[in-house]
Parts: C-alpha cells; sequence; structure tokens
C-alpha cells in the first residue's frame, strides 16, 4: 500500500474516531463506543473505505492495544490486584467453564460436530481486557475494586486462553498433548508474570534513573516505552500475548516516582493509536454476510443469537465470585463480558484449522460485535447506579 493512502487512511479513521467518540459523549456514552462504531461503518459492513487485513494499519492497532494496556497498568495499584487476587482468580475460572460448557451445550445441540462444539465453547471463554479497561478509565472507575479484580482476573483469563489455544491447536493437528507440556506452558507464563514484577521493578529503576540525567528531549517517555515494548515482546516470545507485557509494565511503573509524568507524556501518544485499535475491530465486523432472506443467513443469525446469550450469561456466572461481599457482582460479571479482539484471535484459528466453517464463522463474529457493542453502555449505566448509590450514603454518613 502506497504511504499516501495510509497517510489517508489515518485521517480518515482518526476523524471519524473522534467524531463519534465525541457524539457518543454528549449521549452520555463512553467515547470507545463510538471508537468501534466509526470502524463498523468506515469497514465491510458499510462504506469499505478501511480494509481490515490491512498489514500496517493491523501494526499500528496492535500498538494501540499494546499502549492502551501500559496506560491501564500505570492507573492500577498492584497492592490492590494482589490483594484482590484469590477473587480475580475464581472470577476467570467461573468466566471460563461456565461459557465453555453452555456453549459447548448448546452447539451439539444444535447438531454441530463435537470437535466443532468444542471450538466454539472454547472461543466463548475469552475475555477483552482492551474494551473493558477502556471503559472503565473513561469512567474514571479503575480505582474501584470492582474493576481491579476484572483487569487481575482478565490477565489470569489469558493465561488460561493460551492453555486452551495450545490443547485445541494439538487436537485440531493430531498431536498427543502431555501433562508435561501444559505444565510448561503455564509455569512460563507464571515465571514471566512474576519476573515482571520483580526483576522488573529494579531494571526500571536503573532505566528511568540513567534517563532522568540525559538532556535529550523526551528521554524518560522514551526509556519507559523502551521498558514497555521490551517486555511486550517478552511476553509475545514466552507464548503470552503482549497487553499482558505492556499491563506488567504499566504496573511496575506505576510504582515510581515518574509514574504522573509517564502517564501524561505517553498517554499523548496513546491518544492516537488506541482509537485506531478499536476502528479496527469495528472494521472486521461485516454485517454484509448476513442475509436473512436465505435459509444460511437465518441459520447464522439463530446460530449467533444462542452463542449471544449463552456467551453473556456464561460471564455473568463469573460474578458469583464476589457474591455476598462488598462488591458488587453484576460490575464485575458485565466486565468480563466482550470478547473483543480474543474472541477474533480464536474464531480466526478456527477458520484456519477448517474447524468452522463459514456459517459457524460468521456467527461467532456477530457473538464478538454484540458483546462488543453492548458492554460499554452496559457498565456506563452500573456505574452511574452505583456511583450515585455511593454518594447517597456518603452524604447519610455527614453531620
Amino acid at each position: 500500500m502506497e504511504f499516501v493512502h495510509i497517510l489517508l487512511m489515518l485521517v480518515v479513521m482518526l476523524a471519524a474516531a473522534k467524531l463519534l467518540a465525541e457524539l457518543g459523549e454528549r449521549a452520555s456514552q463512553p467515547a470507545v463506543l463510538g471508537e468501534l462504531l466509526a470502524g463498523l461503518i468506515l469497514g465491510d459492513s458499510l462504506l469499505r473505505l478501511v480494509n481490515p487485513k490491512d498489514e500496517i494499519l493491523h501494526i499500528l492497532a496492535e500498538l494501540g492495544a499494546v499502549l492502551l494496556l501500559f496506560e491501564i497498568g500505570l492507573e492500577s495499584d498492584i497492592t490492590e490486584l494482589f490483594r484482590v487476587g484469590w477473587r480475580s482468580l475464581w472470577v476467570a475460572v467461573i468466566g471460563v467453564v461456565t461459557p465453555a460448557v453452555l456453549g459447548f451445550g448448546v452447539s451439539v445441540l444444535l447438531g454441530q460436530p463435537t470437535m466443532t462444539a468444542a471450538f466454539i465453547g472454547a472461543t466463548l471463554t475469552a475475555t477483552s481486557v482492551g474494551i473493558t479497561a477502556r471503559v472503565m478509565k473513561d469512567l474514571n472507575i479503575l480505582r474501584w475494586g470492582e474493576s481491579q479484580i476484572v483487569l487481575g482476573a482478565a490477565v489470569v483469563d489469558d493465561v488460561i486462553g493460551l492453555l486452551i489455544l495450545a490443547v485445541f491447536s494439538g487436537l485440531v493437528q493430531g498431536e498427543t498433548l502431555s501433562v508435561w507440556q501444559i505444565g510448561k506452558v503455564l509455569v512460563l507464563a507464571l515465571v514471566f508474570l512474576a519476573g515482571a514484577l520483580t526483576v522488573g521493578l529494579k531494571a526500571s529503576h536503573v532505566l528511568l534513573k540513567v534517563a532522568e540525567q540525559m538532556r535529550a528531549r523526551a528521554a524518560l517517555v522514551t526509556a519507559a516505552l523502551v521498558f514497555c515494548f521490551l517486555l511486550a515482546a517478552l511476553a509475545q516470545l514466552v507464548g503470552l500475548a503482549p497487553i499482558v507485557g505492556a499491563f506488567s509494565a504499566g504496573l511496575v511503573l506505576a510504582r515510581t516516582e515518574h509514574r504522573i509524568r509517564i502517564t501524561e507524556r505517553a498517554g499523548a501518544i496513546a491518544d492516537m493509536l488506541v482509537p485506531i485499535f478499536f476502528v479496527m475491530m469495528g472494521a472486521q465486523m461485516n454485517l454484509r454476510a448476513i442475509d436473512v432472506t436465505t435459509p444460511a443467513g437465518l441459520s447464522i443469525v439463530g446460530l449467533a443469537a444462542l452463542l449471544i446469550v449463552v456467551a453473556i450469561l456464561g460471564k455473568l456466572a463469573s460474578g458469583l465470585a464476589v457474591w455476598r461481599t462488598r462488591m458488587r457482582p453484576w460490575l464485575v460479571g458485565v466486565g468480563m463480558v466482550p470478547r473483543g479482539e480474543v474472541g477474533l484471535i480464536f474464531a480466526t484459528i478456527g477458520l484456519q484449522q477448517k474447524v468452522f466453517d463459514i456459517t459457524v464463522y460468521t456467527a461467532v463474529l456477530i457473538l464478538v460485535m454484540v458483546t462488543t457493542l453492548v458492554t460499554p453502555p452496559w457498565l456506563r449505566a452500573l456505574a452511574r447506579r452505583y456511583g450515585a448509590h455511593k454518594r447517597h450514603l456518603e452524604n447519610e454518613s455527614l453531620p
């Protein structure tokens, strides 16, 4: 693709994202919803101005996802994450097992082959931390206990998702998987997370101290981005998603004295790339593939509708992990609902491995689209409701 074409695409994507984000804000909805709708309009569903398969735009979008999770890490409290660690674990486990079982059962009842049904169930286990984290950031509730639980659960969810992908990829390719292989992947993931939060903390202090003494422009934020990209790359090398490394980098740097300066300056870069990430996600949703006047189209809609129901119920069930506590189960459950880019990865692998036919693939894309679009306004409504209730209690306690 010619450079001038890339520049024009960026003009269109950024302008549309900000315009619809502004409209979303004026309609009391999170900005991310407008950015997703911008992608839906510019992509295959309507105008077809943005090619979701373009490699350069895809790379820019992935950088946006990395910077988004880096920002989220900078604004999170690692001590709070550790405090809610066990609750996050249970939220993740329930949020993986329940939709997997429901998805498998519904698919079998609809006559899908066993392997296809199993892969559909695996796809429903995914959670997109990018969507939820961005909405919570927009709503200024990242410091709420529920938000910390969801962010922690999303990291655990990514590790579990890695194991599930490893298992199913091996089964599809006819490999015999051993407990040793699965355990090796799990140990690598845990060692990375532990190393990032221990060794990384010491390394970051040295790196930032050197950068602070440099006279070159933007040395501090450059050092922070170097640290972020390094951990993201290391995460990819051990088999985790790069966003886990970026989130870990943010958590580490949040414990330094330079957190505020880094957040402000890195945020300026993220403000350009993060909208591209969400526009590209919206662009991948193709509504043209659905023709309800044909039996095939009705089949897609029927399968998608049932999968949407079990996908939402399965993640809402994860809120049971905080039942009878001070946490709000609905806020936790809804925070785990969106599948986003993670669900798209599962769906794409299913199609590539010929486990999904085009009907199942399209139904899964509809599922991803609906869970992605429904979460922002749902979270917003819950946050406003609980925020108002919290303020009411605080006012009652005043003399």
